[in-house]
């Protein structure tokens, strides 16, 4: 009979080392859910920050093409100047030329 009773208490002693370890298992098991959670929170923060950084980097690269669309367009418009001033001093020289072939032709005749 002292068998069976020190049988008993030694499985009694199994089962509440057993259920310790249980409770143990239980403890790091919600440790482990509330870290998945947290990192799962982090990483839906991360998301909607990289979201953030491509709206922002697209909004970036139409600034960028507008401004060089603008740059080409005051470009060619200065091109245009340009050669607009170059068709004004031909035509000055033009005209200075005319204005002295004719004062030479106007000379030679006496009133």
């Amino acid at each position: 009979m002292d068998e069976g009773t020190r049988e008993v208490k030694v499985g009694t002693e199994v089962v509440t080392t057993a259920g310790k370890a249980f409770e143990e298992i239980a403890v790091l098991v919600a440790n482990v859910s509330e870290q998945v959670k947290e990192i799962s929170a982090a990483m839906q923060q991360m998301a909607g920050g990289s979201q953030q950084i491509v709206a922002s980097v697209k909004e970036i690269d139409g600034l960028s093409k507008a401004a060089v669309g603008q740059a080409q367009t005051v470009s060619a418009a200065t091109e245009e100047q340009s050669a607009s001033m170059q068709e004004i001093a031909s035509s000055s020289q033009s005209l200075a030329k005319l204005a002295q072939d004719l004062q030479t032709a106007v000379s030679q005749f006496k009133v």
